[in-house]
């Protein structure tokens, strides 16, 4: 079918299952992902899309994670996540290593036959995490800037580089590579570090020359948007993830446009959020759920079953640990949890460059992709009940 067709159908769905759930109580982020796990129904699937059709949806896919944390960078207070620092620092490190280790274990007792190179792939899948579900899910609540927002969106962003160091030793795997294609990326880092500090000092002088010479909000928002995707596109190109160059845009524009006045300055971060909210993020979500596969389910029960476990427990027990050393109460690193164990995109992209490769089974993918589609739709749920009932939850 026409994309000009499955584009529009796409965002009506989304648009009616997320004022569903709005309605009843629910974050709305569950109603887009449950938008496209109907659109991922075998029959509605052929019917609608084609290949050429799927890779434009996966393209705004990518567009909708970029500029939703692009979004969350901007918004964020960066002084709640200084304060919060040592937390998000423990929470992020024992809620990736718990996970990883019960699924390299797992899978090297009870299926050796896939071997270590497997099993560490699998491991490595479980052990990530998604800002950009855990991010709309805050925006929606109206809880990104609290103390307990802050803690998860800088857990998830340190949890981030461990994404992207085992994201390019599974491409250097893949590729045959060596270990000296893993070694670079400190050397990377510093490039887009460097190059990203030289675009902050260009976008601050054109911000100001804007603002006093008379440019409109149009002017601005293209400015933004061009600032996002450079740093996005070189984070991408240096192979650390369009992710950290998304959120990085997001923390120097937030200083960048403090340079110009407050009232234009609100205006062009309202446009900038209700395009992306409205057009672009909804896509990220749909395509989550559009990959679901139903037959995934009955490939091989017991994987799938302890996968899903591995997925919650390694998560949530990882951070619950954390007690001893951590400001935050037990209740907090509870819902902490749920927050690491929301997946997304990266499992996604690991599991999927995996499988074209041959590194992993069918079934292994299977049961990873649906261990991301039942994680990242029950945080909302549980963060929304923890809420309900502690109202004070997020600020403690």
């Amino acid at each position: 079918m026409d994309t000009l067709v499955i584009v529009p159908i796409i965002l009506i769905l989304a648009f009616v299952f997320s004022e569903v759930f709005r309605k009843v109580g629910f974050p709305p982020v569950v109603g887009q992902i449950l938008a496209g796990m109907l659109l991922g129904i075998s029959v509605i699937r052929n019917l609608l899309f084609d290949e050429p059709s799927l890779m434009i949806v996966d393209f705004l896919s990518v567009l909708g994670i970029v500029f939703l944390l692009f979004l969350a960078g901007l918004e964020i207070d960066i002084e709640k996540i200084k304060e919060n620092s040592r937390d998000s620092i423990l929470i992020s490190l024992s809620s990736a290593l718990l996970p990883f280790f019960l699924g390299f274990s797992f899978l090297t007792v009870f299926f050796p036959e896939h071997g270590s190179l497997t099993a560490l792939i699998f491991g490595g899948a479980l052990m990530v995490t998604s800002e950009g579900t855990k991010v709309k899910v805050l925006m929606d609540m109206n809880k990104l800037n609290t103390r307990l927002g802050a803690t998860m969106l800088a857990a998830g962003a340190i949890d981030d580089i461990f994404e992207v160091s085992f994201l390019a030793l599974v491409v250097a795997m893949a590729h045959g590579g060596s270990w000296m294609e893993l070694a670079i990326i400190p050397l990377e880092l510093v490039i887009f570090i460097a190059v990203a500090f030289v675009s902050f000092k260009v976008i601050s002088k054109v911000f100001r020359y804007l603002d006093k010479n008379g440019g409109d909000e149009t002017e601005l928002f293209s400015m933004v948007v061009i600032f996002v995707l450079v740093l996005s596109a070189l984070s991408q190109t240096l192979e650390l993830g369009y992710l950290i160059g998304a959120i990085i845009g997001g923390f120097l524009l937030q200083i960048s446009l403090r340079g110009i006045q407050k009232k234009r300055r609100e205006d062009m971060i309202e446009m900038t959020k209700t395009i992306t909210l409205a057009f672009i993020v909804p896509f990220f979500f749909v395509y989550a759920g559009l990959n679901f596969e139903l037959e995934s389910l009955s490939s091989n029960l017991f994987l799938l079953v302890v996968t899903v476990a591995i997925a919650f427990l390694g998560k949530i027990v990882g951070t619950l640990i954390t007690k001893p050393f951590s400001t935050l109460s037990l209740k907090q690193l509870y819902y902490v949890g749920w927050a690491m164990n929301s997946r997304g995109a990266a499992e996604m992209v690991i599991a999927l460059i995996a499988k074209q490769f041959g590194l992993i089974p069918p079934e292994i993918f299977s049961a990873l992709v649906v261990m991301t589609i039942a994680t990242t739709f029950t945080f909302p749920f549980a963060l929304a009940r923890g809420i309900k009932r502690n109202p004070r939850l997020m600020e403690g």
